[in-house]
């Protein structure tokens, strides 16, 4: 005879929960943003982590296998938009506001706003032997140090532990080259900088190989680097900047805003007061302004010294509203 089971007896809703299937699809979720398969590069942050890359080749009509795009990151997932200015487009509210604040004494919101130098490329997952790893096209974004290094240091082309990727090529000529370009082992390894993460990426390039994967692949898998960033309008700029874009974060009065980590491992911060393309200063160790790292010297353009001070982003957006008629 069964024995009936108590009212107060909980056993048959003891369970256990696996949280490998969410963990999965944060992970895909991550890498996947905009329809785009990011490449993540395995890290630690005790030690370097290996890596085994090949760039793909670049498309006919495309200058380099590489894009780069000076951007801002914008919102509360921290879009990434180009920035109108050192691109060449026009005024980009986001450096007039930048330059406003930073004016106003309120670098911690003026930091938010900084351009940064990202670097895209098409590049296929291998193994230590070279043989494709995963038929997927992947898309990795690099950081200014990552890529192009600190301006105004001249790097040793045989201390290639130090050199960024970009050195690599002109040391060894078209790593993308589908018959005559290299691998690529890049070690990893996470570095924290108060509450800024990123990547320290030491490169080693192999042999001239051809490249692993089919025509069919790249055909079908390249992602359109020209397009990666899409270049927004000054007002859809100003509404993302301001909140009233879908997933805009606000920027109240006295509010901080941080860069945060991108899906492709950081974001690097650049000036927008200088004229010159894509910044003027460079990206020492993609750090918040501190003492140690004050901002750079006002700017030359007379319309930018003629910003009015102030500490209130609230105030300073509706003068940028204000500015666009709306």
């Amino acid at each position: 005879m069964t024995k009936a089971k108590s009212k107060n007896d909980m056993s048959q809703w003891a369970s256990n929960i696996d949280l490998e299937a969410t963990r999965a699809l944060i992970d895909e979720l991550q890498t996947q943003m905009d329809g785009k398969n990011w490449d993540k590069l395995e890290n630690s942050p005790t030690k370097y982590v290996a890596n085994y890359r090949r760039i793909c080749p670049k498309r006919p009509d495309w200058q380099n296998p590489w894009q780069i795009v000076p951007v801002h990151y914008l919102g509360a997932n921290n879009r990434m938009t180009v920035c109108l200015k050192e691109a060449g487009l026009g005024d980009c509210p986001a450096c007039q506001l930048r330059w406003e604040l930073e004016s106003g004494g309120d670098k911690g919101a003026a930091q938010g706003l900084r351009a940064s130098i990202r670097t895209f490329l098409n590049v296929v997952k291998i193994n230590q032997d070279g043989t494709l790893a995963d038929d997927k096209v992947l898309l990795m974004g690099l950081n200014q140090l990552q890529f192009l290094g600190k301006r105004g240091v001249e790097y040793d082309p045989d201390e290639e532990s130090e050199l960024p990727l970009f050195y690599f090529f002109e040391k060894y000529g078209d790593l993308s080259h589908v018959e005559t370009g290299r691998d690529l082992l890049i070690k990893a390894k996470e570095e924290k900088s108060g509450d800024y993460t990123m990547l320290d990426l030491k490169f080693q390039a192999e042999a001239p190989s051809p490249f692993p994967g089919t025509s069919e692949m790249l055909e079908e898998g390249l992602n359109n680097l020209p397009e990666v960033v899409p270049p927004l309008s000054a007002t859809e700029m100003t509404a993302l900047i301001e909140g009233r874009a879908t997933g805009a974060m606000a920027l109240n009065a006295g509010a901080v805003v941080q860069q945060v980590e991108g899906p492709a491992d950081n974001t690097t911060p650049a000036p927008a007061a200088p004229a010159n393309r894509f910044g003027g200063e460079e990206e020492e160790a993609e750090t918040p302004q501190t003492e140690e790292t004050p901002a750079e010297e006002p700017s030359d353009d007379p319309k930018a010294s003629k910003a009015p001070p102030t500490t209130d982003p609230g105030a300073a957006l509706k003068r940028l509203r204000d500015s666009q008629g709306g």
